[in-house]
């Protein structure tokens, strides 16, 4: 018996169980009120009306999963990987690249490591949290939220394509171009206690500009890591790990990525589209059917 229930490490039990307590909640709740409707009403009433409900509930509900992003959710946004340039960024097929690393050989030192005056350049701009301006494109900070995620998606690209080794080579720099205004950092806060509308005026304009731009701008980014020492990587048993150093004998790669925006609120959407229309179309057969009772009972009235 046991053989039927696990096969190929299936638990069948669980899966039966499940189905006949979902199977037993939609007879009981949905049964349940058509029962009543239909022994009131009569049976076809009774299945519109109980069916007029349910897509009614389905359209309010898929109105809020659409507006908070919340049930079915569709892909989430994510950064996708387009290519990865190795240590020359000007022969970079991505033209905006190309121009990046133009501009970035400037900060070179001659004869040195290839990165060192961009890790300089960010070292000063994290301490002075201004973000660096280099051909259009705007340097991402480590507060910069966008910085994670497109690091993070570095981190899974190169591990998956043997470029390193894990915890083998170390972050430089990230770049990012194109996309929405991004939001101002005025300080916009009335409804905490001796605060001030400043800011305000900015925030609502910058809804309002939001709104009235349907399309997105591609968003673009590039973050740039290197090789470290391997003098750096070896750890010695019973002292702490020494602190990584750039191998300038490496070459700096450049991942460039497009923002995928995802579909996240798209399923939420059709449910509710979906659903709003069926709602209509039998909300409407019912108001016939009222129509047309209400004209047999004038009829009948009027004969007699």
């Amino acid at each position: 018996m046991s053989a039927f229930i696990s096969i190929n490490g299936l638990d069948f039990g669980v899966f039966i169980r499940g189905l006949l307590v979902v199977g037993v909640g939609v007879a009981v709740l949905m049964g349940s009120v058509f029962l009543l409707l239909a022994t009131n009403t009569g049976f076809r009433t009774g299945m519109f009306l109980a069916l007029t409900g349910l897509f009614g509930w389905l359209f309010l509900m898929g109105i809020i999963w659409t507006i908070y992003g919340i049930g079915l959710q569709g892909r989430l946004p994510s950064w996708k990987v387009m290519e990865m340039n190795r240590g020359d960024l000007t022969a970079a097929q991505f033209d905006q690249a190309a121009s990046l690393g133009t501009e970035l050989q400037e900060l070179q030192p001659e004869g040195g490591n290839p990165s060192g005056g961009l890790v300089e350049a960010f070292e000063k701009a994290e301490k002075s949290g201004e973000e660096p301006m280099v051909a259009g494109w705007t340097g991402m900070l480590a507060s910069n939220r966008s910085r994670g995620e497109a690091q993070a998606t570095v981190d899974a690209f190169v591990l998956n394509h043997k470029e390193f080794a894990s915890g083998s080579y170390i972050p430089i720099a990230a770049f990012e171009v194109g996309g929405k205004q991004r939001r101002p950092d005025a300080v916009c806060k009335p409804r905490i206690v001796n605060s001030n509308w400043s800011g305000c005026p900015e925030r609502v304009w910058y809804r309002i500009k939001i709104a009235l731009t349907p399309r997105h701008p591609a968003h673009y980014s590039a973050v740039m890591v290197q090789g470290a020492t391997p003098l750096s990587l070896n750890v010695r048993p019973g002292e702490a790990p020494p602190a990584k150093a750039i191998d300038p004998t490496q070459p700096m790669y450049t991942v460039i990525m497009v923002r995928d925006l995802g579909s996240k609120r798209v399923p939420p959407a059709n449910v509710t589209i979906g659903s709003g229309l069926i709602f209509a179309a039998l909300a409407w057969r019912l108001h016939r059917r009222d129509q047309q009772a209400a004209a047999n009972r004038a009829a009948y009235a009027a004969a007699d």
